[in-house]
């Protein structure tokens, strides 16, 4: 038998996650540029498409779309983080980006009509969902015939380096949680367990072809995320990845972390410089 999901427990971490929104916008967006670039470029959209940006996030994906589609086209971006939504909307009215809609609306069942966009697009967010073929689904049926869906996340393994570090941070994680941390745990268990195969790019064109998507493709890149020392990657692992983790670590603890972990990643990194290389997949699919 599956693992029930909590729903109790997915709430707890969603709103956990919207208190780092602030954080993310500063400290992890300005990492990820090439990114939302590379998968703009990949998009094929152009001026005039009606586009939906499936978790958008902060709206670095959508607003780079607006600018694509022009005045005569539509973007909609949709999360189910409100406080990634405030953000995204901020930028999109300094920006004067009248062609852009964000709500708040779930990738498993977008409240969307059928055949109403010319391209779908999600930067690391189906990765994030909770039943990936029901997204998968979902985009498929707001396309319209013709239409192309493009995103992109992770393949198989992580960075040297986070391996390293996650597996010395096992040490020092409470073995007596707190029922928010304990419900954290679950859910992000759970969430891994709905998504982690899809990593492996045959997994995921085998199911995206098995929901209706033709002419399937995956195409691996190199990524490479830039941090000016291994203390900035530890401040940021602390303060967003690990925030609820570290919350009830306490300092003394912490700071042993912190000097271990430094001293295992001196060794990888490159004057003061520490550049991380993992594998990121785009994938691609039409809709007949």
């Amino acid at each position: 038998m599956g693992t029930q999901l909590d729903p109790e427990a997915c709430l707890s971490n969603c709103e956990l996650f919207g208190k780092s929104a602030e954080y993310f916008e500063s400290h992890v967006v300005p990492l990820w540029q090439d990114a939302y670039e590379s998968l703009v470029a990949r998009s094929g959209a152009r001026p005039a498409s009606k586009v939906l940006d499936v978790g958008t996030g902060t709206g670095e994906v959508a607003l780079r779309m607006s600018k694509v589609v022009g005045k005569e086209g539509l973007v909609v971006g949709v999360d189910t983080i409100d406080e990634m939504l405030e953000i995204a909307r901020r930028k999109a009215k300094a920006l004067g980006a009248d062609n852009l809609r964000l709500d708040n609306m779930s990738a498993e069942k977008l409240d969307l009509p059928d055949s109403s966009f010319d391209f779908v697009v999600g930067s690391y967010s189906l990765c994030c969902v909770m039943d990936y073929k029901a997204a998968l689904n979902e985009c498929l049926r707001v396309l319209r015939p013709g239409g192309r869906l493009t995103y992109n996340h992770s393949g198989l393994g992580d960075p040297l380096e986070y391996q390293i570090v996650s597996k010395i941070f096992e040490k020092y994680q409470t073995k007596v949680p707190s029922d928010r941390l304990r419900q954290t745990r679950e859910a992000d268990v759970l969430q891994n367990n709905a998504v982690e195969k899809y990593r492996d790019p045959s997994v995921t064109l085998n199911l995206m072809r098995s929901v209706g998507f033709q002419a399937a493709e995956a195409t691996l890149t190199l990524r490479t995320i830039r941090y000016s020392s291994p203390e900035a990657y530890l401040d940021r692992l602390l303060a967003f990845d690990l925030r609820n983790e570290a919350a009830e670590i306490p300092n003394e603890e912490l700071a042993k972390f912190r000097s271990e972990s430094l001293e295992a990643l001196a060794p990888l990194s490159k004057g003061p410089e520490l550049a991380m290389r993992d594998v990121m997949v785009f994938f691609t699919g039409l809709k007949a």
